[in-house]
């Protein structure tokens, strides 16, 4: 008997030490165009043996995009799950949850085991957030490559950057955030001012966020930078030092196109202000990923990244600083743990997924002492799922087979020596409390 509807695009989402996100679409066979959502209900069962699970969320409301956050895991344990809506199983679609370890594909996930020491505080990383954009995608003409926001869609930018500041603020406790380029579409006056009157919403800039330019935030071709006046002038370093002593670097990686440099005067300053104290814990943020490794796996092709010698030597740079331990970066819109190209560096390498286009979120850096614990979370508001899923659909439903990444990508660990860093004094997220 043919199923009424396919629930599909499981993904195991969010992991943390106390906690697990798990999401899937219901929605009608795709024939052309974007597909018909179907609303049905939403049941997750859970538990540590695959014979014993019991139904832990059973939400009768029809909805296409379903979304269930789990709480109250234990750190380090295996865990077994099965999601279904009305009676059809969600299975996995996209390349990085149908590889034969996946938990989406097995049913299990090990929740994360936090690094060891005190934990410090929590930083927020986000990227391509595209205010004033019009449609997500490759806008090629006729060709369906990009997506058109449905009713009441049109702002879906704005929309989706207000939904995760709200989250921060009412669900993460208002960390610091990174804002890693491509914060507006086109770099206009207008685009501009939303944006910062968005971001000023948040906090203060330099005290409780920092952004550096993305290719979209260019110079205008007229030669005006609206920007460069309300954020930070082109190819000008920036930098934040928070009260636990972590310094915040944003290298502005911007051209003229897709394509990135760095010049030669910025890299003066970045070399300075690094070797100006070289052992301090250092997070470092560009919009364009800078190894080899990120250039040569992405479906863009090398053109679209930082050219070459300015990838090696800003890599030479932070590994000359003993206390850079990450470089985050935003720009392909995908999610992916990177490896460096020079011999001995000690950094992590991480893009991260965008905001304003599916998988649509941002990522939390939680730093303890012995090393920092990575999640991507997207926001459970509704508009903001039912953007999820038409977005899902861009570049003919192809590009998302890139952007997910492994739960690997999006979850994990990573053991450093933080310990010169200060207890930031904020209260410790409730999904890292055990």
């Amino acid at each position: 008997m043919r199923k009424p509807y396919l629930a599909t695009d499981l993904e195991l989402l969010t992991i943390t030490p106390t906690s697990a996100v798990i999401s899937w679409m219901t929605r009608g066979p795709r024939r052309a165009g974007l597909p018909q959502p179907i609303h049905a209900g939403t049941q997750l069962w859970l538990g540590t043996d695959r014979g014993q699970m019991r139904l832990v969320h059973d939400d009768p409301q029809p909805r296409a995009f379903h979304q269930v956050e789990v709480k109250g895991l234990e750190p380090g344990r295996e865990y077994h799950f099965r999601a279904m809506s009305d009676g059809i199983s969600a299975r996995p679609t996209l390349s990085a949850t149908t590889r034969v370890s996946s938990p989406e594909l097995t049913g299990r996930f090990v929740t994360l085991t936090p690094p060891p020491g005190r934990y410090l505080m929590t930083i927020a990383l986000a990227n391509d957030v595209h205010i004033g954009e019009t449609r997500q995608g490759i806008v090629l003409g006729a060709l369906p490559t990009s997506v058109a926001p449905g009713p009441r869609q049109a702002d879906y930018p704005q929309m989706l950057f207000t939904r995760m500041l709200e989250d921060l603020n009412t669900r993460h406790g208002h960390p610091f955030l990174v804002l890693g380029g491509d914060i507006t579409y086109g770099g206009t006056r207008a685009q501009t001012a939303a944006a910062l009157r968005l971001a000023t919403s948040y906090g203060a800039q330099g005290g409780d966020w920092l952004a550096v330019r993305g290719n979209h935030d260019r110079p205008l071709h007229s030669g005006e930078d609206p920007f460069g006046e309300q954020f930070v002038a082109y190819q000008q370093m920036t930098q934040a030092c928070l009260p636990s002593g972590l310094r915040i670097l944003g290298v502005d990686t911007t051209r003229g196109s897709g394509g990135g440099w760095v010049l030669p005067e910025q890299f003066e300053a970045i070399r300075s202000y690094l070797q100006e104290d070289p052992d301090r814990p250092t997070l470092v943020t560009s919009h364009h990923p800078v190894t080899r490794d990120a250039a040569l796996s992405s479906p863009a092709g090398p053109q679209f990244m930082l050219r070459r010698h300015d990838q090696i030597e800003l890599q030479h740079i932070e590994r000359s600083a003993h206390g850079v331990f990450l470089h985050h970066t935003g720009h392909t819109h995908r999610m992916r743990r990177g490896t460096a190209d020079v011999q001995g560096a000690h950094a992590d390498y991480f893009e991260n997924a965008a905001c304003a286009a599916y998988p649509a979120g941002y990522a939390l850096l939680h730093l303890y002492s012995g090393g920092y614990l990575l999640n991507f979370w997207r926001t459970s508001a509704q508009d903001a799922l039912d953007w999820d899923f038409r977005s899902r659909w861009q570049v003919m439903g192809l590009a998302v087979r890139f952007m997910l990444g492994t739960t690997n990508d999006r979850n994990h660990v990573a053991l450093k020596d933080l310990s010169g860093l200060s207890a930031a004094g904020g209260e410790i997220p409730a999904e890292l409390r055990v």
